[in-house]
């Protein structure tokens, strides 16, 4: 389609000719999908859209909602044509700077909670933060805990700087452009680390349109070994947490248990891993022995 052409000006103009489309590109749920899609370029709630399907979209919605129709067709995430995306009860700015973050990651910020106590004060450090979901969420919800964000992206970093200023995190959060933890004095006695970092290797299975659209840097590993990032991290992690202190990995399906071995090669205790929504391993606990 192209330009705002619809045969019709009502929202059940612009749903049918998205539901035509997305059929047509064989879509796992057109009806569904085209519901959400006009949904968000309108700024509603679905079901307030589906009750005044008689309703005209003006023209400068109607082009809106062209464009955003042909770049979902391409497979262009939904979150990047929103430019936000709901996670563990906020929302996050995000583009394709940043990975988007999934609701499969919202377990890894539930393990640190677990970790971090619900009244203690610390110290985290998020390795490849991204958007910052996961560190200003925990921020979020721990206020005694200060915290620091690490990428190898300048691009990233600006995303999560963005959303530290949204969240008003400003005086708990830093940001560091640098590479794994080595911006991190060894010495630094640090509560908890988590990470969510670069775990799919060339040539994996992966959803439509990620690879297309989410930024490389932060999705595929430099080498053919998959658990290399973990290794790296467990290393460096052993020296800047304090004893006692705690590592929340986020990983692959069916890798946990490789990750956990590879913290105990370098000292680690296993402390247990979280299952997703999925029931799939998603988040590797360790901890620097006492």
């Amino acid at each position: 389609m192209s330009g705002s052409s619809f045969e019709g000006s009502r929202r059940q103009d612009l749903l049918g000719a998205a539901l035509r489309q997305l059929k047509a590109a064989s879509f796992p749920d057109p009806q569904w999908e085209s519901q959400t899609l006009l949904a968000r370029c309108l700024g509603l709630e679905r079901l307030a859209l589906l009750r005044d399907p008689e309703n005209e979209v003006p023209q400068e919605q109607r082009d809106r909602f062209a464009d955003w129709l042909r770049r979902y067709l391409s497979g262009e995430p939904l979150a990047y044509l929103e430019g936000t995306v709901g996670f563990f009860g906020r929302e996050f700015q995000v583009d394709a700077r940043v990975l988007v973050p999934r609701a499969d990651s919202e377990v890894v910020v539930e393990a640190c909670l677990e970790v971090m106590g619900s009244d203690s004060t610390g110290n985290l450090v998020d390795v490849g933060t991204g958007s910052g979901c996961l560190l200003w969420s925990l921020l979020a919800e721990r206020p005694g805990w200060q915290g620091i964000g690490i990428d190898a992206s300048a691009d990233a970093l600006a995303v999560a700087e963005a959303n530290r200023q949204a969240l008003q995190l400003q005086e708990r959060g830093a940001l560091i452009h640098g590479s794994w933890l080595a911006p991190i004095q060894p010495d630094a006695k640090l509560d908890l680390i988590v990470s969510n970092p670069p775990y799919i290797v060339h040539g994996e299975e992966l959803g439509p349109g990620v690879a297309e659209f989410e930024p490389h840097q932060a999705l595929f590993t430099s080498s053919a070994d998959a658990t290399e990032p973990y290794r790296i991290l467990a290393q460096q992690a052993s020296t800047r947490l304090k004893p006692g202190g705690r590592i929340v990995f986020e990983v692959g399906a069916g890798r946990a248990a490789t990750v956990a071995q590879e913290g105990r090669d370098f000292g680690f205790r296993f402390v247990g891993v979280r299952k997703d929504l999925g029931g799939i391993e998603r988040a590797v606990i360790l901890e620097l022995p006492a």
